[in-house]
């Protein structure tokens, strides 16, 4: 997810800049964007398993959040089959992007 978000500041600063623009002007700071990860086991769609975590901000931010320098209410980690469930929704979704079918643009990174 930060891969995305950084690509598309970098890509958006190169075509501002051809376009005349003297410095960059879109950033991706770690510390103001989220990451999810999703690692599934399994193949069965009712016995499958997967481990999702979330992190708020990716990089730690310890003014903002002294204690653990992260939003407690929106890191955090699960295991189970919902997890499975989310990786091969991503999974598909992928796929269908790459192939560039009808909409992929509209789908998100």
């Amino acid at each position: 997810m930060p891969s995305a978000a950084m690509a598309i500041a970098v890509a958006k600063n190169v075509c501002g800049m051809l376009r005349g623009a003297e410095k960059p002007t879109h950033t991706a700071s770690m510390a103001e964007m989220g990451a999810a990860c999703v690692a599934s086991t399994g193949r069965h769609f009712f016995r499958g398993s997967a481990a999702t975590m979330t992190v708020f901000p990716v990089a730690p931010d310890y003014e903002k959040y002294p204690e653990y320098g992260r939003d407690l209410n929106l890191t955090f980690g699960e295991i189970g089959l919902a997890g499975h469930w989310m990786k091969s929704m991503l999974h598909y979704t992928f796929l269908y992007q790459a192939k560039m079918l009808p909409g992929w643009w509209l789908l998100p990174d």
